[in-house]
């Protein structure tokens, strides 16, 4: 097929095609803004696809909305999937970079005693924050950024969350490069009540961009810092 079709029309066949043939049977294929995610979803969280799918119906509107449009981009320029399956009213389909959550199958596959809702939420700040350093622009449209998450991937929430208590250190999305991201734990240092800055001894760069994870309610509420290092 991909001599015939573009790289987004073979990757959609294959997305109606596995929520297709999933068992036990989750009824026709979704249509709607959301559609491509719920799909998507399926693929990375496998056999805990049926407590991801109905923890989705479960978020917050804008993590809905997060999770359906930054999954519904390609990274390939001019493409883009069916309009009865992703949210074409959004600025953002012809924008980009798109995000490719590395690992991002192995933190849904690992949901454990972990609230799928919860877990949901933190794959959205990760998308969500890594957006505020890589803000959509029209010329990025066929771009991608790798995010990885493997430090993440097997712990549960409160296990991040015990992390933080233990070191003193916070979750963030750490810029590496120009295409690449990684999810780490960054030390904290505050100048003010409402001046917080990130500093991570990884940096290898004079500057980078740090976004910190909310793992207080898991809310999508992100702080983006560019820090000189020291």
């Amino acid at each position: 097929r991909i001599a015939t079709e573009t790289e987004t029309e073979v990757m959609e066949g294959y997305l109606l095609q596995r929520w297709t043939e999933h068992t036990p049977s989750l009824g026709p294929p979704p249509t709607g803004p959301s559609a491509i995610a719920k799909m998507r979803l399926l693929c990375m969280a496998q056999m805990n696809a049926v407590p991801i799918l109905e923890a989705f119906d479960r978020l917050s509107e804008e993590d809905q909305e997060l999770l359906s449009v930054e999954m519904a981009l390609t990274g390939c320029e001019g493409q883009t999937y069916s309009p009865e399956l992703s949210p074409q009213d959004s600025p953002l389909m012809s924008q980009g970079p798109a995000f490719l959550i590395y690992y991002g199958p192995a933190f849904l596959q690992g949901l454990g005693s972990d609230n799928a809702v919860v877990r949901l939420q933190l794959l959205a700040q990760v998308y969500g924050v890594t957006r505020r350093l890589w803000p959509a622009s029209p010329d990025q449209a066929g771009s991608c950024v790798t995010v990885r998450i493997d430090a993440i991937k097997g712990l549960s929430v409160s296990d991040m969350k015990e992390a933080e208590k233990k070191t003193e250190h916070r979750w963030a999305v750490v810029r590496k490069n120009g295409n690449e991201a990684f999810v780490d734990q960054v030390p904290m240092r505050y100048s003010s009540e409402d001046d917080m800055v990130a500093v991570s001894s990884d940096m290898t760069e004079d500057s980078c961009d740090v976004a910190l994870l909310d793992l207080a309610d898991a809310a999508v509420e992100m702080l983006a810092r560019s820090v000189s290092k020291r």
